[in-house]
């Protein structure tokens, strides 16, 4: 998604059977309400300053990457 957003979007949408428009792209311009804790970050175009922020949890990851380990790639 952070480095191809448009790609991605195409893709999703084409898999949901439905047509692409650009406001896909630009979906922290819509101002309709948002209810959840994640209200902020909707109003901001993806960016790509977290994407190793997970790497801090790695080593708290080891169980549930033995769980999911059958269906990763």
């Amino acid at each position: 998604m952070v480095r191809d957003l448009e790609g991605e979007v195409q893709r999703l949408l084409q898999h949901c059977g439905l047509p692409f428009e650009d406001a896909c792209l630009q979906f922290h311009n819509n101002r309709r309400p948002v209810n959840t804790a994640s209200a902020e970050q909707v109003r901001q175009p993806v960016y790509s300053d977290a994407v190793g922020y997970w790497k801090n949890y790695e080593p708290h990851l080891a169980e549930l990457k033995h769980i999911l380990e059958p269906v990763l790639l």
